[in-house]
């Protein structure tokens, strides 16, 4: 397999994904949302996201609070959703608070 083959950059990807790199994880994750160089997979990358999400990655909890939101993998769940926006928002994340004032401002 060439270095730089879409098949290595995975490779190395997962490895560093499963070693605990919160980056890696969130990589992997938009992989398998996206279906680039592994079978699309929406638990999966919910999966990966979380636990980006959990190591404190902004991104990655804003991420996961819009795929708990939408329900890619699952239920939508906007509560649980919220949480992660706020902790992303707490960290200066510019679309999780984008996201809590949507929510804020919708009926109900």
């Amino acid at each position: 397999m060439p270095l730089g083959s879409d098949e290595e950059k995975v490779r190395l990807l997962q490895a560093d994904a499963e070693r605990g790199e919160a980056r890696a994880q969130r990589h992997l994750a938009n992989r398998y949302l996206r279906g680039k160089g592994v079978p699309e997979d929406p638990e999966l990358a919910a999966y990966w996201m979380r636990l980006a999400a959990e190591q404190g990655l902004a991104t990655a909890q804003r991420a996961y609070g819009e795929l708990l939101e939408q329900g890619t993998a699952g239920e939508p769940d906007p509560r649980a959703a919220r949480g992660w926006y706020t902790a992303a928002a707490r960290q200066g994340d510019p679309v999780a608070r984008r996201h809590l004032q949507r929510l804020e401002d919708a009926p109900g």
